[in-house]
Order: structure tokens, then sequence, then C-alpha cells
């Protein structure tokens, strides 16, 4: 595995695990995933900035109907 990657997702499982804390029985993992992959790829700050928009807005993701 390529450095970057390990990297990469080593960011997703802690921003995973800030999420968790945070929003506590709110945390959705189905709409967690759906905020980061919405991105597509792109450089990690962005990542971040998305999963804090995801907490901050309480854990809703892209599509709140589906969730």
């Amino acid at each position: 595995m390529h450095f970057t990657m390990i990297g990469g997702e080593l960011a997703i499982v802690r921003a995973r695990e800030k999420a968790e804390k945070t929003l506590g029985a709110k945390f959705n993992i189905r709409a967690f995933h759906d905020a980061v992959l919405e991105l597509g790829s792109v450089p990690l700050p962005i990542v971040t900035a998305r999963i804090d928009r995801f907490i901050a807005e309480g854990g809703k993701g892209p599509y709140p109907d589906m969730e």
C-alpha cells in the first residue's frame, strides 16, 4: 500500500472516531460514508473540513431523505 493511501485511511478513521464521539447516538455510519464519498478524490484538508461540517450539521449526510 502506498504511504499516501495509508495516511488518507488514517485521516478518515480519525474523522469517523471524532464524529462518533461528538454525535453519540445520532451518529449514522451510512450518512458518514455518504458525506465522505460524495467528495470523490480530493485533498485531505477538504475531507476533514467536510467531516467538520457533517458534525456541525448534526450528522446529516448529503441524502437525508434516504437515512
